[in-house]
């Protein structure tokens, strides 16, 4: 058993890298460390190891363009840590999706490498993956300023450990599948020199790389429970004030449980999974709005979430994720960041991670958008913004805006990117189109 501890104010993310991941054929990586540029300075914070470290990061590119991918390949690392010691022998490692545009890549291992700060502590851990191996897996740390190996491991070789490492080594290799990380198996049998490194992973990174229908029921109903079972608690006076400030029209949010006595579930239905439907759906979510009578207050009306517009729903969701990684300094990776949200909106939320008293825990922000207003009034510093570009042949580059040349402090980000000054703009050929319209009687001439 795992004894789950983590400290606040200890989870920085550095960067991230992946290699051979679906659009990404060659390596790209994404930095959070501060460059040399002036401005903004609420915009970053000094991390434990004195680097100057950047409280978000915004990824922009035309559709198709590689954004998604490159943060689902973080969501595929993660997964990798916390799923791998489930894999059975000779299973398939389901995040192995090597770049299909380059025939020479198919044969070659997906790669991942990040580096964060755990615990006032430096960490670089490096895995590459084939469809049923993991063909090498690498952790580094920095005790003082030198690099220091804690273990290396090789497919089909002994694993090399540091002298720094301590704990289990023969024990945890002998139970290692090919398939399985030598992290995830020597944290679930508590190694203790590992620990900081597995909770990084499973308690202070999360990861949301498409808000899809199912990710927004399940976290809404994991709120649901938060609100009914604790009314009192920080997150929820906190999220009630969120939800009622953003000119919803709600002025309350609560959950109540649901009453099961009404509903019919289908004659053969196993009682088990009864319970787990009443259990897993106890609590629905609620919203007041105040009711007027000629102008004047007459009380309020309740309002089931589902009634409430699809904006509405998504402030639900992403304003609660955004509400645990501020409280507990988690670094937030969130694809879509603007799904149904009014631009105003989502700056607000950005902002929040900007602001140092209402992120006193320096949690990050990671996220793709294609919502350009957010470039415009200068909240973001130059080495904030990414880029993603598509070449020729299919394969994702990832760019800094502070990397381009003739950039300056007052340059109009939004409207230069809308005019494709920066490259990463769809490049859509519409004469093609209008001649095949054309040629098939769909356009009069």
């Amino acid at each position: 058993m795992i004894n789950f501890v983590l400290v606040k104010k200890e989870i920085m993310l550095l960067s991230f890298a992946t290699t051979n991941f679906r659009s990404v054929r060659d390596r790209v990586e994404l930095s959070m460390l501060k460059t040399g540029l002036k401005g903004l300075p609420s915009n970053y914070f000094k991390g434990n190891n004195k680097n100057l470290l950047l409280r978000s990061a915004v990824i922009y590119g035309p559709n198709a363009s590689g954004k998604s991918g490159f943060l689902r390949a973080i969501k595929a690392l993660e997964y990798l840590v916390k799923k791998s010691t489930s894999f059975g022998p000779d299973e398939s490692i389901a995040p192995f999706e090597p770049h299909r545009l380059e025939k020479s890549c198919s044969g070659m291992p997906v790669t991942f490498e990040i580096s964060f700060i755990a615990q006032k502590l430096r960490y670089e851990y490096i895995v590459a993956i084939k469809s049923k191996t993991i063909e090498l897996e690498e952790l580094y740390y920095y005790p003082t300023n030198t690099k220091t190996l804690l273990y290396s491991r090789v497919a089909g070789r002994e694993i090399k450990f540091g002298d720094y490492y301590k704990g289990a080594k023969k024990t945890v290799e002998k139970m290692l599948l090919p398939n399985q990380l030598f992290l995830s198996k020597a944290a679930e049998n508590n190694v203790d020199a590992l620990l900081d490194v597995y909770r990084f992973f499973t308690q202070g990174l999360t990861v949301y790389p498409m808000m899809e229908d199912y990710h927004e029921n399940n976290m809404a109903r994991l709120y649901a429970k938060r609100l009914a079972e604790d009314k009192e608690s920080k997150f929820s006076k906190r999220f009630n004030a969120l939800i009622c400030a953003l000119d919803t029209g709600i002025c309350a949010v609560a959950a109540e449980e649901v009453d099961w006595n009404d509903f019919k579930f289908p004659g053969n239905l196993p009682d088990d999974l009864k319970k787990q439907v009443q259990e897993d759906y106890k609590y629905d979510i609620k919203t007041q709005h105040p009711v007027f009578d000629g102008g004047k207050a007459a009380g309020f009306a309740s309002f089931d979430v589902s009634e409430e517009s699809a904006g509405t729903k998504s402030l639900f969701v992403i304003g609660g994720i955004i509400l645990d990684a501020l409280d507990n300094g988690r670094v937030l990776v969130v694809d879509e960041f603007e799904k149904n949200l009014h631009p105003s909106i989502t700056q607000f939320l950005i902002q929040l991670f900007h602001n140092p008293v209402v992120n006193p825990n320096n949690a990050q922000l990671v996220f793709a958008t294609h919502d350009i207003t957010q470039l415009s009034n200068d909240h973001f510093r130059r080495d904030q913004v990414w880029f993603t570009e598509k070449n020729e042949y299919g394969s994702t580059s990832l760019y800094r805006c502070s990397d381009i040349q003739g950039i300056r402090l007052g340059t109009p980000l939004d409207k230069w990117y809308a005019s494709g000054r920066f490259g990463a703009t769809p490049i859509i050929n519409d004469v093609d189109f209008l001649i095949e319209m054309q040629g098939n009687g769909e356009i009069e001439g």
